[in-house]
């Protein structure tokens, strides 16, 4: 065992950095590599990674998710939903809301699982990986209306899936909590909009104060020192009241794009230095991955994999048929969907720490499982798909 955890840091970049080029030669995906790397390290087996770091993922977490979350932001501009219009607003809605209905039910009806447990699970599956999209989308050079239909709909699906993963985690702490359930219920969704109300606020009034200083921006690093000042700001005052550090981040980057004509230049400022934190992250998560609990859940793990796939094509091609699609799009987007990262993973260990049960242990270990199975199987079904509707040639 490692106590030092600079130490633990020290190993993780170097062997983030080799596995990084292996993988990069395997076509697999640099997040399924990291969640690996961390299961390898975990406790489970080597144990490299120090109890303090493993301790201190919290810090970590709050930091991306909050990067993340920023990120989608900018994709909620104006400028991408006239683009997309109001077949990729249906689809995302549709696609995000039926795979959490579909898992809530069979998890709480067939498996018997809390009520509140299967809602949280089922909210958490409906995120997907729009980094995978864009990834595969762009090594291909693929072009058409389905891509750009797809890439729309990952724009928006997180913004969607963050919303009910808020109000899931509300509810399951409602029935957490001592008291009288039903009035618990009504009162943490009464709370949850309101937060929900309120992490506006805050993204909204630090973005109109981002905007006042920008002027003062002489350098390159200066704008990213501004930028992370900003968006550090957002993730303390957020997390300091108990609001949603996710919404909160993703509405500061959703006003600053609509209001801020060089917005592109502060969120390409944190994409040069988020590739290290990135990886702690997802080695951390992968760390946290308990095989005793999950070979106790593989039937339940094998279920959710499947549910989810069932969910996303379903509700795809309910919301392409309400827009009325191209049949191309009714038939494959559901498999373009596929893909699951970072907000599930996040999400995730935000329930872990909410719930701070053994429930909370046991999402997230599904969680990380079906994460894996999907980023190693979603590029390759991608890349199928806009082969299959002519977007990409080969």
């Amino acid at each position: 065992m490692i106590q030092n955890p600079v130490l633990s840091l020290g190993i993780i970049f170097i062997l983030g950095f080799l596995l990084s080029r292996l993988v990069k030669k395997a076509k697999i995906p640099a997040i399924t590599a990291y969640v690996a790397l961390g299961v390898l390290l975990s406790p489970n087996l080597l144990n490299l990674v120090s109890p303090d770091l493993l301790a201190g993922s919290d810090f970590f977490s709050n930091i991306v998710l909050g990067m993340i979350a920023f990120s989608l932001g900018e994709n909620l501009s104006s400028r991408v939903f006239k683009q997309v219009g109001r077949a990729v607003t249906g689809i995302s809605i549709l696609a995000a809301i039926i795979p959490c209905l579909l898992i809530t039910v069979i998890f709480w009806l067939v498996f018997k699982q809390p009520f509140y447990i299967a809602l949280v699970v089922g909210a958490i599956a409906s995120a997907t990986d729009p980094a995978t999209s864009v990834v595969v989308t762009q090594e291909y050079k693929s072009k058409g209306e389905f891509t750009d239909t797809l890439l729309g709909i990952v724009a928006v699906d997180d913004a969607w899936a963050l919303i009910l993963f808020g109000l899931s985690l509300s509810i399951a702490s409602a029935f957490t909590s001592s008291g009288d359930v039903a009035s618990g219920v009504v009162a943490s969704l009464v709370k949850s909009c309101i937060e929900i109300g309120l992490s506006f606020m805050v993204g909204m009034l630090v973005a109109v104060l981002f905007d006042k200083f920008t002027g003062f921006i002489n350098t390159v690093k200066d704008r990213l020192i501004y930028t992370l000042g900003f968006l550090f700001l957002v993730i303390g005052i957020t997390s300091s009241l108990n609001f949603s550090v996710l919404l909160s981040c993703m509405f500061f980057g959703a006003v600053l794009s609509n209001t801020n004509n060089t917005s592109f230049e502060f969120f390409g400022s944190l994409r040069e230095i988020d590739a290290p934190l990135y990886l702690i992250f997802f080695v951390l998560a992968g760390a946290h991955l308990n095989v005793a609990i999950l070979t106790q859940a593989l039937f339940v793990t094998i279920a959710l994999i499947t549910l989810r796939a069932i969910g996303k094509i379903l509700g795809s091609l309910c919301g392409a048929k309400i827009v009325s699609a191209p049949d191309s799009v009714k038939k494959y987007m559901g498999l373009a969907l596929l893909p699951q990262a970072g907000v599930a993973l996040g999400c995730a260990l935000i329930a872990k720490h909410t719930l701070n049960n053994s429930w909370g242990d046991w999402i997230l270990n599904i969680t990380i499982a079906s994460t894996v199975v999907f980023e190693l199987v979603g590029p390759w079904i991608t890349k199928f798909v806009l082969v299959k509707v002519g977007d990409i040639k080969e």
